[in-house]
């Protein structure tokens, strides 16, 4: 992966951002919800640089970036999950991966969003239109299946669609709370978000009365630009419930990709097609990873030792 430096060598501003970037887990209500809350910031901000992506993009794939985030949490080994959405309206659908070690990549179909005044749109439910989310998972060890459920669209927003989604699917009951938040010049301040599930035999009371706490958390990415810790705030926002943390991880905007795994693709070209590479370029070649926008560049001197090595 080719990441974008959007601290400008900074190494102490990259290490500071880089140690509030964790993933906590914690259990409320006599264990009977687990939940999960992240911090961030970082991850969204170089996000919106390797993709090159306007506030109304950012604030799309930021919150998909966040949810993925949050659903990695019991990921374990090799495991992983990814969430696709395809739809109608300008968004046009999105794709978001992360794994077990925490790192999160994945692209918009539709950059730049094409909408008039994007500055007046009042709900991102305007641009999904009609379409469908899926969830799946790839879990190392079962027989190596992958397993994919889908909903159809029906809120128009990936918090309330994904608490669809576990509901409808999983028969859980769960609740999402995903935020980027911008400064008055349109800069990313704080970027985060919490997600419940109730647990089997979980009380009603408990669940309702965890909804109603959750939807109670407001403006969280400000609440993390103000530097209040996600520790903090799940502690104030669910005291009643009585939350305890267990653990916590790093997430990072990251990419396999690289520069190798991209020339294999390219010897795996039809015959045909690497001579006329060869023979009318352009050059440098360039091959670019729709996950994180990466571009990697082949010289003609390059291409031919790839192409002479099949």
């Amino acid at each position: 992966m080719i990441k974008k430096d959007i601290f400008n060598h900074d190494v102490k501003a990259r290490f500071q951002a880089s140690a509030k970037e964790r993933l906590y887990r914690f259990l409320m209500a006599d264990d009977q919800i687990k939940g999960v809350v992240v911090h961030a910031t970082r991850m969204i901000k170089e996000m919106q640089a390797n993709h090159d992506l306007g506030p109304l993009e950012t604030l799309v794939l930021g919150q998909a970036y966040i949810a993925a985030t949050l659903m990695s949490a019991p990921l374990k080994g090799r495991d992983k999950i990814a969430m696709n959405i395809q739809c109608s309206g300008p968004i046009k659908g999105l794709d978001v991966k992360a794994n077990a070690f925490g790192e999160i990549c994945g692209y918009l179909k539709a950059n730049p969003i094409q909408v008039k005044n994007p500055q007046k749109i009042k709900r991102l439910s305007t641009l999904y239109g009609a379409g469908f989310l899926s969830v799946t998972r790839y879990i190392s060890g079962d027989t190596n299946q992958p397993y994919t459920g889908q909903i159809a669209l029906v809120h128009g927003s990936i918090a309330e669609d994904l608490a669809e989604y576990f509901l409808t699917s999983e028969q859980i009951p769960s609740g999402f709370k995903l935020s980027v938040a911008f400064d008055e010049n349109e800069n990313i301040i704080g970027a985060g978000g919490i997600f419940l599930q109730a647990l089997p035999g979980a009380q009603p009371d408990n669940v309702v009365q965890a909804e109603t706490m959750i939807n109670g958390i407001d403006a969280l990415g400000h609440r993390f630009a103000l530097n209040q810790t996600p520790e903090s705030i799940i502690e104030t926002g669910f005291a009643d419930l009585s939350p305890r943390f267990l653990d916590s991880s790093r997430v990072e905007f990251y990419c396999r990709c690289a520069k190798d795994r991209m020339a294999d693709h390219l010897k795996n070209l039809p015959k045909e097609d690497r001579t006329d590479i060869l023979a009318n370029g352009p050059f440098p070649l360039e091959l670019r990873c729709h996950h994180c926008n990466s571009v990697y560049r082949f010289s003609q001197k390059e291409l031919t030792g790839i192409f002479n090595l099949i």
